[in-house]
């Protein structure tokens, strides 16, 4: 009876991780590694292969990094908005020792792009922000100018998986565009 309970207990802990892991939305989405709310994927969908860091308070509340060669963006979604078309706001960010004022914009009805707005190569304040919590930093506070109340993010819980996330954009780096086959090829 015992080898029969731990067998049963190995199954429940099997099927509680991939409870945990972020359903797979598209083919092209690889989720590699999931702990204490946070998970980390590999996209291969659109022009741009991308890492995503995405932590799910299991409440509605996300906010996801993302990181490809060329940019970097945060995404932060509550599924009780509704927000509307080119909604441009401002939101702090409040760390350890110091908060910043950084813009934010409407990116669909229920999340916002923060700091790194389509077009504006600021990409390094969120890149920033995620070195700085794979090195271990402490939770970062959002303040919103609405009537949302402050989220606390726990950028602290990430730090465990460091390699995995520094594997995965090992992974863009080494990545190839894939050639293909057509009646109109050039070798320029």
């Amino acid at each position: 009876m015992g080898s029969s309970a731990a067998l049963s207990a190995r199954i429940c802990l099997a099927a509680a991780l991939l409870a945990a892991t972020p359903v797979m939305s598209h083919a092209a989405e690889e989720w590699i590694a999931s702990s204490r709310q946070w998970s980390i994927g590999y996209v291969n969908s659109g022009p741009q292969s991308y890492c995503a860091l995405v932590w799910d308070s299991l409440t509605g509340k996300t906010v996801e990094f993302r990181e490809s060669l060329k940019d970097a963006s945060w995404i932060i979604k509550n599924d009780a908005w509704t927000l509307p078309d080119h909604l441009s706001t401002h939101v702090s960010v409040t760390g350890r020792s110091n908060t910043m004022d950084v813009p934010a914009i409407g990116a669909d009805s229920k999340s916002l792009r923060v700091w790194s707005l389509p077009g504006d190569k600021n990409a390094g304040g969120v890149q920033a922000i995620i070195r700085a919590a794979m090195a271990g930093m402490a939770d970062i506070s959002v303040t919103f100018q609405g009537n949302e109340p402050d989220w606390v993010i726990p950028t602290s819980r990430i730090y465990p998986m460091h390699a995995t996330y520094t594997a995965c954009l090992e992974r863009l780096h080494n990545a190839k565009a894939v050639k293909v086959e057509s009646a109109t090829t050039s070798p320029y």
